[in-house]
């Protein structure tokens, strides 16, 4: 939060921060339009929070990217801005290939130090959402003396905020994360099944 703001414009419907700006922008009257490469970034933020334009989308939300794409944002430079490197793929699909499943939400344990680990495991969270009757995924990532970082996706009909806060952590309804001490697959399974238990007595 920024102290003395001269601007505080909050819009809880906005899908992301970067639909907000872009619907400011609209406003301006600018002597010329924006670069096509600021519609690009500004299309990329709405496609990233969004995961494609499939969660927290309005109206709004279409008629922005729309107003994007007449200022010259390309889908496929926005589509480039997001492909990975074959490592990164490849470690990607191995985590998702480890998971379990356990009643409606998937598990997933990553012993991995490289530097494009952390990548991989967020994108395996959202990756295994994917998977017929998955309302949740959790991606544990082992760190140093025994800690692990635990990235939670859903598509909304489980809120893992609320099972990332019983941890310790936090984030959003579809999107959270926590860092707790485990090390192991049986581990992690208890305590996230541990957690998703109390979120559900707590709601």
């Amino acid at each position: 939060y920024i102290d003395d703001a001269a601007l505080f414009h909050h819009e809880p419907y906005a899908s992301s921060a970067s639909e907000m700006v872009t619907e400011l922008v609209q406003y301006f009257r600018l002597e010329k339009d924006i670069p096509a490469s600021y519609a690009d970034a500004l299309l990329a933020g709405i496609m990233l929070d969004t995961k494609n334009l499939l969660l927290r989308t309005t109206a709004r939300t279409f008629e922005t990217t729309a107003f994007l794409r007449e200022k010259g944002a390309d889908p496929v430079v926005v589509k480039e801005f997001f492909a990975e490197t074959m490592e990164t793929y490849s470690l990607k699909s191995e985590i998702v290939s480890s998971a379990k499943t356990i009643k409606n939400y998937a598990v997933a344990f990553c012993d991995n130090k490289s530097s494009f680990a952390r990548i991989s495991a967020a994108q395996a969270a959202d990756e295994l959402l994917t998977i017929k009757d998955v309302e949740a995924s959790f991606v544990a990532l082992t760190q140093d003396k025994g800690m692990v970082n635990i990235s939670a996706r859903s598509f909304g009909k489980v809120n893992v905020q609320v099972v990332m806060e019983v941890l310790g952590g936090g984030g959003h309804q579809t999107m959270a994360a926590a860092q707790v001490e485990c090390s192991n697959f049986e581990d992690l399974v208890e305590i996230v099944s541990t957690a998703m238990k109390k979120a559900k007595e707590n709601s």
